[in-house]
Formats: C-alpha cells, structure tokens, sequence
C-alpha cells in the first residue's frame, strides 16, 4: 500500500508558503521510500490514479511544474515507456509545464508527447572530474537530441547532488562548480537537492553555496543560452 509521509494538507502548505515567497513550484510524485527499489508493473494503474489526484491538486494550486512519478525509468523497473504512453491522459487536468523527470540518462524514450520539459537526474559521487565532463556533455547532447525530436521547451537537470557520506564538502562544491561550468547556458534549468535531510543535503557547506550563489548572481546579459 502507498501512503503519504505527510498529510495532503502538509504538501498544500508548502505550495503556498512557497508562492507567498515568489517561488515557483516544481511537485512531483515519489512512490519509494527506502527498502523500496522499485516496484513491478501491477502497480502501474494505481500510479496513474495517484499521479491524476494530484495534477488535479497541482492545477488548483497553480504549481508551475508537475512531475506525475519520480524517475518512472526506475520506480517501474526500467519499464519506462509503458509510463509515457499511459500517462499522456494527465496532460489535459494540468494546464502549467509538465516534466518528465529520470534517473540519470536513459537510452531508449519514445515519443513524450504530452510533456513540456525532459529532466535528467544527476548524482555523483567522486572527485573524478574529468569523467564528470564527459558525462555532463552526454547530457547535454541527447537532451538536444530530444528536445529537437519531440518539440520539447526545455531540459532541466531535475536533481543534483553528491552524496555526502562519498565526498567531503570541497569535494561536494567542486562537483557543483564542474556542472554549471560545463553547462550553464546549454540546458533550461537546475533543481539542487541542498534544503532537505536528504544525504545528498548540502544546506550546511556554505563552499557550496557560495557556487551555486556566484553562477545564480551572474549578469543575464552574460548569459548565452545555446537554445537547443
């Protein structure tokens, strides 16, 4: 049985209190909880019924990105067209940006139709930077490839992060310092995991902070997006 860790009412709030502040919304649907892997096709159809409530709750609450299940590449064990194809009925109860949002960077997506935004999950966990590039050019390119393919208007890095029991914190700011170095301005957006309790949480390495301030703070005029 899939339960909230939260009630509704606690995820409500948050989207508010977030509005009232003058951020933009990105909700999303995240079955698993450690233990969890993934979980087998049979659970397919009661993913569609949760994801459906809350696209109605993201539409009430004017959220500006909805992402109906969290890496469906993984949570329904690399099954992840069956998702796309079945999830298209969402498309109409949400009226903001819709995101498909995965584990690192799948080989095979079929048409996305339905969606506005592609977003790759991006965690490492090492100080091979080097590696780090190629693995960010990679990104770059089939995001190009798949936005061209499927008239999408963007690709986003939907979660990035380092885990801290793997790197210490000039590790953790070096890796952030290496992705938006290598691709500022050629993809449409970064979503970092830093304020949760998550162990990929960066809120107390203020070196990483100071990164992700000094790119944030830069002149748009310097900014050459490569519009994809």
């Amino acid at each position: 049985r899939l339960e909230l860790v939260e009630s509704e009412e606690f995820y409500r709030d948050l989207i508010r209190k977030a509005h009232n502040y003058g951020w933009a919304v990105f909700l999303e649907v995240d079955p698993l909880k450690p233990g969890i892997p993934s979980l087998g096709p049979e659970y397919l159809n009661d993913l569609l019924e949760i994801a459906i409530h809350w696209a109605k709750i993201a539409e009430e609450k004017k959220v500006e990105f909805y992402s109906p299940l969290n890496e469906p590449n993984v949570v329904l064990n690399y099954d992840l067209n069956s998702w796309i194809e079945k999830s298209k009925v969402i498309r109409p109860l949400f009226s903001g940006d819709m995101v498909i949002k995965l584990a690192d960077i799948p080989e095979n997506i079929q048409d996305t139709k339905g969606y506005d935004y592609i977003a790759f999950d991006i965690m490492w966990e090492d100080a091979n930077y080097d590696e780090l590039r190629e693995h960010l050019k990679f990104a770059i390119e089939k995001g190009k490839e798949l936005k061209k393919k499927y008239k999408l208007k963007g690709v986003i890095f939907g979660e990035l992060g380092a885990e801290k029991s793997r790197v210490n914190e000039e590790t953790q700011a070096k890796i952030f310092e290496t992705i938006l170095e290598e691709t500022w301005g050629k993809i449409d957006g970064y979503c970092f995991l830093g304020w949760s309790y998550l162990e990929f949480s960066f809120r107390n390495n203020e070196k990483a902070k100071e990164v992700i301030k000094k790119w944030y703070s830069k002149n748009p005029d310097t900014i050459h997006n490569n519009n994809f």
